[in-house]
């Protein structure tokens, strides 16, 4: 006979299972979009409205200019920053996320057919991440001190103890990211289409904007192609699922085995 007790476990982790599930599903549910459908051609979207795909080079919008990356000073379209600092207790170890952020422009997409405004706001970005990485008791770039220096929750690794024959450096690793989308670089975007604003004009651009949509499952900007993305969007999602699988399946197994 199977206890109550059991019952109960068995339930509450077969509703972690549901739920992991449940997230797998929203994160796989744009990979699908992205590979049911092909980009356009940039001069066709006048003429499109609704969800589209566009591929080609990142241009920069003479409008909007650049955004300057926290850690490298690099000059680019969008970017995402983590800064992570390495924790151990015990025989348990991981890096903790400090402080994260990110900021972007409008900017341009360009193929051999002209070119077409993005805004990236609110999108997903999936870029090729740059990492820095400082371990610790080891000091740090001057730029990486600086940001340190002004950020609350980030403290400065690289402390020493004076033990008077010697020093000991000491202090926990820390890893600086960056994610960006420099200008010239591959950009893929999955988004809607619309009229485009006023003001910028040129002898390619076309008269459109893509940009997001609440009616979305997703708004995407990314450097990669429209397979790298798919990969780099649903490879999260394989976690989730080999979690929810295991979650659902494994009191199953038990429950039977107790009948």
């Amino acid at each position: 006979m199977v206890s109550a007790p059991f019952l109960a476990v068995a339930g509450a982790v077969a509703v972690g299972g549901v739920l992991a599930l449940r997230q797998a599903y929203r994160e796989l549910r744009p990979v699908y979009h992205i590979l049911t459908n092909d980009p356009v051609p940039v001069r066709d979207l006048p003429t499109r409205d609704g969800p589209v795909e566009v591929q080609g080079t990142a241009r920069l919008s003479e409008d909007h200019g650049t955004v300057h990356t926290p850690f490298t000073e690099s000059n680019c379209l969008a970017f995402e920053y983590e800064t992570q600092e390495y924790r151990s207790s015990g025989k348990s170890s991981y890096w903790k996320t400090l402080d994260k952020g990110g900021a972007w422009v409008p900017f341009l997409v360009e193929d051999d057919t002209g070119a077409v405004r993005v805004d990236p706001e609110g999108a997903e970005l999936h870029f090729e991440e740059h990492s820095v990485r400082i371990d610790g008791g080891q000091e740090p770039p001057e730029r990486i001190a600086e940001y340190i220096a002004g950020t609350e929750d980030v403290d400065p690794q690289d402390r020493s103890i004076d033990l008077v024959v010697t020093e000991l450096d000491y202090g926990n690793d820390q890893r600086f990211i960056e994610r960006r989308l420099d200008v010239g670089e591959n950009a893929y975007v999955y988004g809607s289409v619309g009229p485009a604003p006023g003001g910028e004009w040129g002898s390619r651009l076309v008269d459109a904007e893509v940009r997001d949509d609440p009616a979305l499952p997703a708004f995407v900007v990314s450097d990669s192609s429209e397979r790298g993305t798919a990969w780099r969007i649903g490879k999260g999602a394989l976690g989730w699922v080999a979690v929810g699988l295991a979650m659902v399946g494994i009191p199953l197994v038990f429950l039977v085995a107790a009948l």
